[in-house]
């Protein structure tokens, strides 16, 4: 087999995974939300009764409203107000993305060409800054989904046992071994072309 067809082959399989990764997130997110619709089924408080006679009403304008139902029955979570939602649901977690992202894409800049280099070197095999840039931009595209998906990894935030800095600090040096692990490989397969 040829070089060029085991690196395409490669990149086929890691554009696999990527997918495969997105769609396991994916159905995780749709789990979650099942499990929510579950917990939250309607409430029934039984009939009221309204006694207006007892009402004193000198003047009586607009529309009476009792309960509320945002347009078409949905639920609270969908009610909008000139256009914007009123409830915004966000991801416990993409703050903590947020946080772990810059100092991913940090080590990324700073230590994927040194490595190259360090492995170059041991292994007589020259890669070309143009090619550097395109797996660190590569690796970069990454980060993101691969953050999230080991965050989804971890007991939801409520049940952690960890703080929020252990967190951040574990999912930094897995991704980092995991950067270190991808730049071996591609190495790898430089050095056997």
């Amino acid at each position: 087999m040829h070089p060029y067809d085991i690196q395409q082959f490669f990149y086929a399989l890691r554009a696999q995974t990527e997918k495969l990764q997105q769609v396991e997130l994916l159905l995780r997110e749709m789990r979650q939300d099942i499990d929510s619709l579950k917990q939250n089924s309607a409430v029934s408080s039984g009939p009221v009764n309204y006694h207006f006679e007892q009402l004193k009403i000198e003047k009586l304008e607009g529309t009476l409203n009792i309960g509320m139902t945002p347009g078409d029955g949905n639920p609270l979570e969908h009610a909008t107000v000139n256009g914007q939602p009123v409830y915004q649901q966000e991801d416990p977690n993409e703050r903590l993305v947020q946080q772990i992202q810059p100092r991913v894409i940090s080590y990324l800049q700073q230590e994927v060409p040194q490595q190259f280099s360090r492995l170059g070197t041991e292994q007589a095999v020259a890669a070309t800054p143009q090619h550097i840039q395109l797996v660190i931009q590569d690796l970069e595209r990454q980060m993101a989904p691969r953050i999230r998906e080991y965050l989804g990894q971890l007991p939801p935030v409520e049940e952690r046992d960890q703080d929020e800095g252990a967190v951040v600090e574990s999912i930094i040096r897995q991704i980092q071994a995991d950067i270190d692990s991808a730049v071996m490989r591609h190495m790898e397969l430089l050095r056997h072309r």
